[in-house]
């Protein structure tokens, strides 16, 4: 049996500008690919990951490889969704 258990985060201040900061970036990585994906009419996820990761970790590099591949994945869904 699998259960969710929800707590509320209670982040010091530090914590929080550092998650905050997470954020922002995962936001730009987000933004960045959607937008290559859009002006090169570009949805396949592997060619949209050979174009941007590598200039998105140069841009990022605090950010976690797994952020950045996240970020191309939800970016991927996004623009197949909105180009169908």
């Amino acid at each position: 049996m699998q259960r969710t258990i929800r707590f509320p985060l209670l982040p010091t201040p530090e914590q929080e500008s550092v998650l905050f900061e997470t954020m922002q970036q995962y936001t730009a990585c987000f933004n960045m690919v959607a937008a290559y994906g859009w002006e090169n009419d570009e949805k396949n996820s592997v060619e949209l990951h050979k174009a941007t990761y590598y200039p998105l970790r140069a841009d990022y590099p605090q950010l976690p490889a797994q952020l950045v591949i996240s970020a191309r994945a939800k970016a991927a869904e996004a623009i197949r969704s909105a180009m169908t």
